[in-house]
C-alpha cells in the first residue's frame, strides 16, 4: 500500500471515528493503569464494575465474536506451534533482546504522541531513554534503563491522544489477526504506523521480514497469558473485551 493509499484510508477512518466518538463518549475512571511493561491481558476481568462495562458499546457484537473465533483457531492452531518452535529455538532472554529492541525502534511513536499531549516530562524520560539504550544498549536490543526508575513512563499512542481531546473510543471492534480494538484506536493504529521507522523499510522483503518478526515475537511473549485467561474465562470474548478496556482506561488515565 502506497502512502496515497494509507492517507486516504487514514481520512476516512478519521471521518469515522469523529461520528462514533462525538455519539459516545467514554470516560474513563478506571483507577492507576499498568505500568511499563505489564501487559494488558494481565488485568483482572473481573476488576470491571458494570458502571464501567456499560460505557463501552458493543454495536459489532455479532461480527466481533466472529473475527474473535477466527482470531482464537489461528491462535490455536497457527500461532501456538509457531510459538513453541520460535520459544524453543530463541531463549528467553534472547527473546526480550528482542522485545527490547522493537519498543526502542517505536520512539517516534511514544515521542511525537507525547508532545501532542503536551506530557513534556514524558519526552524528556523517552529521549533519554532511547539515547541511552541506542548508544549503550546495542540499538536497544539490551534496556540498560530498565533499572532507572527517573526515566520509566507508560507508551503512548495515538489512540490515547485523541482520548486527551476529548473523543470517546466508540464502538468496539475485533480486528483480524490484530484482535480487540476501538474505532478510536483503530485509527491510532494507522496513525501511528506512519510514525513507525518500520512502516518506510525498502525492499518490502525486508520491512515484511522484520514486521513478521516483530509480530511472531510478540506473540510469543503474550501466549501463556492470552492461554490462561481462556482457560480461566466462563466467555472467553467478554473477558477480552474487559481486559482490553480496562488497560487502555489505565493508560489514558496516566
Amino acid at each position: 500500500m502506497n502512502s496515497r493509499r494509507v492517507c486516504a484510508v487514514f481520512f476516512v477512518l478519521c471521518l469515522a471515528l469523529f461520528f462514533a466518538g462525538c455519539a459516545k463518549k467514554v470516560s474513563p475512571e478506571v483507577g492507576a493503569g499498568q505500568a511499563q511493561g505489564q501487559s494488558a491481558e494481565s488485568v483482572g476481568s473481573d476488576e470491571l464494575s458494570p458502571v464501567d462495562a456499560g460505557t463501552h458499546p458493543d454495536d459489532l457484537e455479532g461480527v466481533n465474536r466472529k473475527v474473535f473465533s477466527f482470531n482464537d483457531v489461528l491462535i490455536s492452531y497457527v500461532f501456538t506451534p509457531v510459538h513453541i518452535v520460535y520459544a524453543g529455538f530463541f531463549p528467553p532472554d534472547v527473546r526480550n533482546g528482542f522485545s527490547n529492541f522493537y519498543r526502542n525502534l517505536a520512539f517516534p511513536v511514544r515521542f511525537v504522541n507525547a508532545l501532542l499531549q503536551f506530557k513534556f516530562d514524558k519526552m524528556f524520560k523517552e529521549t533519554a531513554a532511547f539515547v541511552l539504550n541506542t548508544t549503550f544498549g546495542s540499538a536497544g536490543l539490551f534496556n540498560v534503563t530498565k533499572n532507572m526508575p527517573c526515566l520509566q513512563s507508560s507508551p503512548e499512542d495515538f489512540g490515547q491522544t485523541l482520548a486527551f481531546y476529548g473523543l470517546g473510543s466508540g464502538t468496539y471492534v475485533v480486528l483480524p489477526l490484530l484482535g480487540p480494538s476501538s474505532v478510536r484506536d483503530t485509527v491510532g493504529l494507522v496513525a501511528d504506523s506512519l510514525l513507525y521507522p518500520l512502516t518506510w523499510v525498502q525492499p518490502d522483503a525486508t520491512k515484511y521480514a522484520f514486521t513478521a518478526h516483530d509480530k511472531t515475537n510478540t506473540i510469543s511473549a503474550n501466549m501463556k497469558t492470552y492461554q490462561d485467561i481462556k482457560a480461566e474465562s466462563f466467555d472467553h470474548y467478554s473477558s477480552m473485551k474487559d481486559v482490553y478496556f480496562q488497560y487502555r482506561q489505565g493508560l489514558e488515565a496516566e
